[in-house]
């Protein structure tokens, strides 16, 4: 069984007693912003929030070594990153799935950022980083259109 990444852009992510996630208003694959007729230099677009949320699903017949990482990258912003997850925490994420014979052992970043200003058209993009490896997990094309 192979590894999948899937991500996720939407406006808010909560965090539930028990645990779990609520994914709140799931964005669509292609955002039109709407600007003036004449926009002035620098003008940019508020999103209040914009939430990502990465689950990663790993094979349990094969561990990463080292650390895995995750980031976005927003058209004209520099790369953020979502975080690391080192390895005693993929260790004991194999264990509890062995544990539950379970055939994937999941691993979750996510991240809100607010507000999120955007100047400039284009895709935004989330990608996994395991064993030096980056794959291509979400993408959002962002337009402005007048």
């Amino acid at each position: 069984m192979a590894n999948n990444y899937i991500g996720i852009f939407c406006e808010d992510i909560r965090e539930e007693t028990a645990g779990s996630h609520t994914i709140v208003g799931v964005m669509p694959d292609n955002i039109n912003f709407a600007s003036p007729a004449i926009r002035e230099p620098g003008q940019s677009f508020l999103f209040p929030k914009m939430g990502i949320y990465l689950r990663i699903n790993l094979d349990t017949s094969h561990k990463p070594t080292g650390s895995i990482t995750a980031r976005v990258s927003f058209p004209g912003l520099p790369d953020m990153g979502l975080g690391e997850i080192a390895p005693d925490a993929i260790e004991k994420a194999f264990a509890e799935s062995a544990a539950n014979n379970t055939p994937l052992v999941g691993l979750i970043f996510k991240a809100v950022i607010s507000p999120l200003q955007i100047s400039q058209s284009g895709l935004a993009s989330v990608f996994a980083k395991v064993e030096e490896k980056e794959f291509l997990a979400a993408t959002l094309n962002i337009q402005m259109v007048t």
